[in-house]
């Protein structure tokens, strides 16, 4: 075992709060690189996106993953659960960073329901709207769109055909799958945890 865990995977399928939830299990620290990303830089992670694009993004998220592979690199097994961004399998230099220091765990969720979710969150709701999604009403952003995004259902569409892509990615270069179920996030997170007991990953594995 390595020492930290990594989670990989679409926008919206469960890293976070899974990563959560198995740090606080594990009683380790949790690090999301969108997060390290914003905190950082002073800016959240889709005024960033927007202002330095994809280059820009894959840059800052390598830094995080140089910074946590500095952190970590002579840690005990099991010290950290890092969570990455959505838009790591675009560039894999971060991802070959973190391997450094981590398994690669692909959390394969629901994209249908990550396409839902984001969708929420460009909508004019207070209670579900991103902020920075919007602007003067009219979407923007939603992490480097061409062409521009003109409707919740573009959204839909463009997310469905990032998501897919990245899947393709992740299912090669993961250590172990990860399937969450329909079920409450503590039931995933046991999953999740249930799944690092291994004494070693020699090959990839679905749980």
């Amino acid at each position: 075992m390595k020492p930290c865990i990594v989670l990989i995977g679409t926008q919206h399928v469960g890293k976070t709060t899974l990563g959560k939830g198995l740090a606080e299990k594990l009683g380790v620290p949790f690090y999301d690189t969108d997060q390290m990303v914003t905190k950082t830089f002073q800016k959240h992670i889709c005024v960033f996106a927007e202002e330095l694009g994809q280059k820009g993004y894959n840059w800052a998220e390598t830094e995080m993953s140089r910074l946590l592979v500095k952190q970590y690199k002579n840690s005990e097994p099991i010290s950290a659960v890092i969570s990455t961004g959505s838009g790591f399998w675009a560039d894999d230099t971060g991802i070959e960073e973190l391997r450094k220091i981590g398994i690669l765990y692909w959390i394969d969720g629901n994209i249908e329901l990550g396409a839902q979710r984001l969708m929420e969150e460009a909508t004019t709701d207070p209670k579900k709207a991103n902020p920075y999604l919007l602007k003067n009403g009219k979407f923007y952003n939603v992490y480097f769109s061409t062409p521009k995004i003109e409707s919740l259902e573009d959204i839909k569409i463009r997310h469905l055909k990032r998501a897919s892509a990245a899947s393709k990615y992740y299912a090669e270069i993961a250590d172990v799958i990860v399937r969450p179920k329909d079920a409450p996030a503590e039931e995933n997170v046991k999953l999740l945890f249930d799944s690092i007991l291994w004494d070693s990953v020699k090959q990839k594995k679905a749980v």
